[in-house]
């Protein structure tokens, strides 16, 4: 016995010298590289000749290194540049790269600053632009559960997701359009961030709630432990945590310090711990992110540090994975019969049409023109990198087939692709239009 595991021992000792590992690590280095490059060079194109965001084009990047475009036209090269040996890696690198992005949103979301202006036209077209979608969503999901759903799903999880992935909205998407326009101080972009980022901060909630319904199998019993718990954590990073974390920072930050590697350790291993947490208690791994964030985001040292120099690295090498690891996943090819293009177009229109009347109506109860309310609908479809999140979440826990996540990856893309002349085009006329005021955005 002792032999045989001196023997184990020996061969894990001489595994990390060995020529297969020098083969993965090759392997994955020449992956990463091609990911790298391919997203900085379509976002390039995106930003320069399709007038989008650069985020947007690395979504675009994501698709095309996928099965849809690079396996379809160079099916022996796709499969030589991306090893099943290095799948799992990127697995880990992305779910880690999201973590960071949860924490990072969370250090940016600011309520009382959100609702300081303007605050009837930001609640009500957030809640609209929540309500309306994810009722579309809803009604429609037992059309396509019928049709694509595995028969051993439960339709009533498939729904509620469904709901879910029509009413995201991306602030950060959002944000870095009124900024290159520079009109991010105008006050129909005041409303159209503000409620973005309420309806982020929903959209989290529910995707919460909906995944620890589906973790508890609908058991009131489970569901209520778990929720119960997780309020109490939420609760205690909010205010005891959040107030030690406070202090913490204000110490060490205080002289003018950077962000030192202790620090960012610290951050590291508070996020890995809240991940794992967040998970017990049924909820998505990642959401533990967002909970620090939350906690951090009093700090305003700190986050302005933090945001200079730590999250660029999260931009240029996790996020490129996420998408590329998504676009892995997504085969428009698979979509092969008039049936599944038609779905697909279904959902486009779906989506588009229950954020759009949702803010348009929302923005005209709450007195805005017309044209500032058809700006605020359009605005509320910028949906990219956080429609992604939550549709990988459904993926991963074999809620959404392999079929509708294409769909939604393609809606994402699609309405973001869209929303985004659309806001230029609107927003042309004269800045002097719209009024001035501060607003206090995160892009990317």
């Amino acid at each position: 016995m002792n032999g045989t595991h001196a023997s184990q021992l020996d061969m894990m000792k001489g595994s990390a010298v060995s020529s297969s590992a020098e083969t993965i690590a090759l392997s994955f280095f020449f992956e990463l590289a091609v990911i790298i490059i391919c997203s900085r060079v379509v976002a390039w194109f995106a930003q320069r000749y399709l007038k989008q965001t650069r985020v947007a084009g690395e979504i675009l990047a994501g698709i095309l290194l996928g099965p849809s475009v690079f396996g379809l036209i160079f099916p022996y090269t796709f499969e030589q540049t991306f090893s099943s040996g290095t799948s799992s890696i990127f697995v880990g690198m992305s779910q880690l790269g999201l973590l960071f992005l949860m924490f990072q949103i969370g250090l940016q979301f600011d309520i009382k600053h959100t609702l300081s202006t303007n605050r009837k036209s930001v609640t009500l077209v957030s809640l609209f632009g929540i309500a309306l979608p994810f009722s579309l969503g809803l009604l429609s999901a037992k059309w396509f559960w019928v049709r694509f759903a595995d028969p051993a799903s439960n339709s009533i999880h498939f729904g509620l997701f469904m709901g879910v992935a029509m009413s995201i909205t991306a602030i950060p998407i959002l944000g870095r359009i009124f900024i290159e326009l520079g009109l991010e101080k105008s006050r129909v972009a005041r409303v159209a961030i503000g409620a973005a980022a309420i309806d982020d901060m929903l959209g989290w909630i529910l995707l919460g709630i909906i995944t620890a319904l589906t973790g508890a199998n609908f058991s009131v019993s489970s569901f209520a432990l778990s929720i119960s718990l997780l309020a109490l954590y939420i609760g205690f990073m909010a205010t005891i945590g959040g107030r030690a974390i406070d202090g913490f920072l204000s110490r060490r930050l205080s002289s003018g310090g950077s962000i030192d590697s202790s620090i960012v350790a610290i951050v590291t291993i508070m996020l890995l711990g809240s991940a794992l947490i967040t998970s017990y208690l049924g909820i998505f791994a990642i959401a533990g992110g967002l909970v620090i964030g939350l906690a951090f985001h009093k700090n305003e040292s700190f986050v302005e540090r933090w945001s200079n120099n730590v999250s660029p690295l999260v931009y240029a090498i996790f996020l490129p994975v996420f998408f590329t690891y998504t676009g892995l996943r997504t085969n428009i090819g698979a979509l092969d019969t008039v049936v599944d293009i038609l779905a697909a177009l279904f959902i486009c229109v779906i989506a588009f049409a229950g954020k759009f009347f949702g803010g348009y109506c929302a923005a005209r109860i709450s007195s805005e023109t017309h044209r500032d309310a058809v700006v605020i609908g359009v605005s509320m479809n910028t949906r990219a990198l956080m429609e992604l999140i939550v549709i990988n979440v459904g993926y991963d826990l074999g809620i959404i087939p392999p079929k509708i996540f294409t769909m939604l990856v393609i809606m994402a893309l699609v309405s973001t692709f869209i929303a985004t002349p659309l806001i230029r085009i609107l927003m042309l006329a004269p800045a002097r239009q719209y009024g001035t005021g501060e607003v206090k955005v995160d892009s990317v």
